[in-house]
């Protein structure tokens, strides 16, 4: 089988989406290199809303994919689907992560930009003019093999692993919500809604372990009690984890999907019992 446009253009959104969640790391290189934490912090809730934004595309045609598949009695064919979708958010992994290099040196004139004009907005808007637009343009290289030397010796391992859960469940739970209702056709509005079932241990990972931890190391190195390298292997460490947590995903979707598909029976029976 051969994904139709359809999928092409849900998987092209994913994987952008996916890729501007590792341009977070980007914004704390930034924030760093300039000394501007709290600005770099503004850049990066900037990249996460961005990604965000682009659930009101993509969620949308997935959901457009689950009703066909579901009116067809054909879970097969959503899972062929979901595959693509999941394999472009491992290269936007990639791709993100390929480019925080020359997004954080990009960013750091951003934010030199935005001290002198008081409005994140406007400086954004220098971006469409010609002169600036080439000159970041020029900027851009691709990061060197010689990144990958940085050791995570120095950082905490456990907030490294649990970024594989984040990412993992991240990535498998608004899809396995779809999934559910393909298999149970019958409760696929209530099965949709209880993404959370997935996504809430993405949250709660990220907000309790991982991103303090990161935020920690970043101001350790801003205010030089770490040295510049161990934010580089931190973010180097964080995409690799990401990358590995985009394949456990893979794993994840189809138990995902049957815990959702019967959480979603459950809550059905318990309302017609009561």
């Amino acid at each position: 089988m051969n994904p139709g446009i359809f999928v092409i253009i849900t998987a092209l959104l994913y994987m952008f989406a996916t890729a501007l969640q590792m341009g977070t790391n980007a914004a704390r290189l930034a924030g760093v290199r300039t000394k501007r934490v709290a600005t770099g912090l503004t850049l990066f809730n900037l990249f996460g809303t961005t990604g965000r934004f682009l659930n009101l595309f993509y969620l949308p045609l997935i959901g457009s994919l689950a009703d066909k598949a579901g009116a067809a009695h054909d879970p097969m064919q959503f899972d062929f689907d979901m595959r693509w979708v999941m394999g472009a958010a491992t290269l936007g992994v990639v791709l993100g992560g390929m480019l925080v290099p020359w997004a954080s040196r990009t960013l750091a004139r951003g934010i030199g930009s935005f001290e002198r004009r008081g409005s994140l907005l406007h400086a954004l808007a220098q971006l469409l003019r010609p002169s600036v637009l080439v000159s970041v343009l020029r900027d851009f290289e691709l990061p060197r093999i010689s990144m990958l030397r940085y050791s995570p010796r120095d950082l905490p391992k456990g907030f490294l692993v649990w970024n594989i859960v984040v990412i993992a469940f991240w990535v498998a739970g608004p899809l396995a919500a779809y999934y559910a209702g393909v298999i149970e056709p019958d409760y696929r509005l209530t099965a949709a809604s209880l993404s959370g079932l997935i996504t809430g241990i993405s949250t709660l990972t990220l907000t309790y372990i991982v991103d303090p931890t990161s935020a920690l190391i970043t101001d350790q190195t801003a205010h030089g009690l770490r040295p510049e390298s161990d934010i580089k292997a931190m973010i180097l460490w964080l995409v690799g984890t990401a990358l590995i947590g985009t394949l456990v995903a893979q794993l994840l979707l189809v138990p995902a999907a049957d815990i959702i598909a019967l959480a979603a029976k459950l809550v059905n029976n318990a309302h017609i019992h009561l």
